[in-house]
């Protein structure tokens, strides 16, 4: 790439059209490079504070990645005449055209996904992936094979015999030309490198795979005995969830067990309670379905919880009349997050011990967590051990980095 091209004044038609390119592959290996930091779950437990930086660059590059778009569309017809015999670029134009389409749609509504029922968040996460997934490897492949060392590398000459003769096999005239055998080569080694990344992703949505990976992980916390599910429970009243979890953490996950589990209701209360392992799954549990949103986009629809609704907790406790807030711990000794006195009374609130009959995974918040369907998952707790009610409010985790303390999902 001429960096210098960039800038150049009075140019042709053919130069200005090269720099709106070399300008969006710019744009888009930025967003491409935030988006795989965002997407990994690594990043949030080692740089956590940076990831809402992170989200809001990204979110502003894609905002930008629409401008040369909106430069070529007057010159695109003109563009694509003087490609008329150029079957191969076409080709290549419309591919770019599409993934960037798919891209600007879906992230402006991921964006603005509060707007949103969940649903459409859903799919538009889904579509925003797959055109990641093809488009990174794609522009990468393209990058490669349009680039000036590698056209040096490919320059070698080929002698072409008339169609009527026999093809004769030398050195000078192989089966395969230089060119198209690193072609090849190329596509093939990015493919491998992304290959494991996109089967993972691809996984979860596969029919043979709907519900399974609570099973599969493997479970670092050691607990008994465990709880009986209820006949609600197993099977689900609920069918057994559609959907797949996205594990992601903040700090090291914590493993527990019989002697380091315990779980209490303190603060501005009339009768503190502290329950460990034994005493916690011999309490009366309920069962409800209901749907869990993330706030990055995904979801997972008619979830079987078991466990124990909140609101029974508080009524069984007491609450005193100047307390004004709820907040909840992580055992991870670094999560915390709060809810009003009102919001914590409603009755789908629960602290959860069971998935779909399953005792909940460590990955996934287990032993318990809170469950808050009707807010996004950054207020549903993890690895939750102690309730505190509080007479002033206290800001949590994600919120203090700039997540939305109005956690509100839109109802359909």
């Amino acid at each position: 790439m001429n960096i210098k091209g960039l800038f150049q004044q009075n140019m042709n038609f053919g130069k200005k059209l090269i720099r709106l390119h070399h300008i969006n592959a710019l744009l888009f290996l930025v967003l491409s490079v935030t988006g795989f930091v965002l997407f990994s779950s690594s990043f949030r437990s080692t740089l956590p504070t940076f990831r809402v930086w992170i989200k809001d660059i990204h979110i502003w590059i894609g905002i930008v990645f629409c401008l040369p778009l909106l430069f070529y569309i007057p010159k695109m017809r003109k563009h694509l005449k003087s490609l008329s015999k150029k079957k191969e670029h076409r080709v290549n134009l419309y591919i770019v055209l599409s993934i960037v389409t798919v891209l600007i749609i879906t992230g402006l509504q991921l964006t603005f996904h509060r707007q949103f029922p969940p649903v459409v968040s859903s799919v538009s996460l889904f579509f925003h992936d797959a055109a990641t997934w093809f488009g990174v490897p794609y522009a990468t492949y393209h990058s490669i094979t349009r680039s000036k060392w590698f056209k040096r590398l490919t320059a070698g000459k080929t002698v072409d015999l008339p169609r009527e003769e026999p093809m004769i096999i030398s050195e000078e005239n192989p089966i395969y030309r230089r060119r198209t055998f690193l072609k090849l080569l190329s596509g093939s080694i990015i493919a491998v490198a992304f290959l494991p990344s996109f089967l993972k992703w691809i996984k979860p949505f596969l029919p043979e795979n709907a519900g399974s990976n609570e099973q599969a992980l493997p479970d670092g916390n050691n607990l008994n005995p465990l709880p009986s599910p209820s006949p609600k429970s197993a099977p689900p009243v609920g069918g057994g969830r559609r959907g797949e979890f996205r594990y992601y953490t903040v700090t090291e996950i914590p493993a527990i067990n019989n002697d380091n589990f315990s779980l209490a209701i303190d603060g501005l209360v009339e009768r503190k309670q502290k329950w460990n392992w034994n005493q916690f799954v011999n309490v009366h549990r309920d069962v409800q379905v209901s749907d869990f949103h993330c706030v990055t986009g995904w979801s997972v629809y008619d979830v079987t919880w078991e466990g124990i609704p909140l609101k029974k907790l508080l009524q069984e406790v007491g609450v005193k009349e100047k307390a004004k807030y709820v907040k909840f711990y992580s055992a991870d000794g670094v999560y915390t997050d709060t809810l009003t006195v009102e919001q914590a009374m409603m009755d789908d609130i629960m602290v959860a011990v069971l998935i779909d009959g399953k005792l909940i995974s460590q990955n996934n918040g287990g032993p318990v967590r809170l469950i808050v369907p009707k807010m996004y998952a950054y207020k549903s707790v993890k690895w939750l051990n102690r309730i505190e009610l509080i007479q002033k409010e206290h800001v949590g985790y994600w919120e203090k980095r700039g997540y939305d303390k109005n956690a509100w999902v839109k109802s359909i």
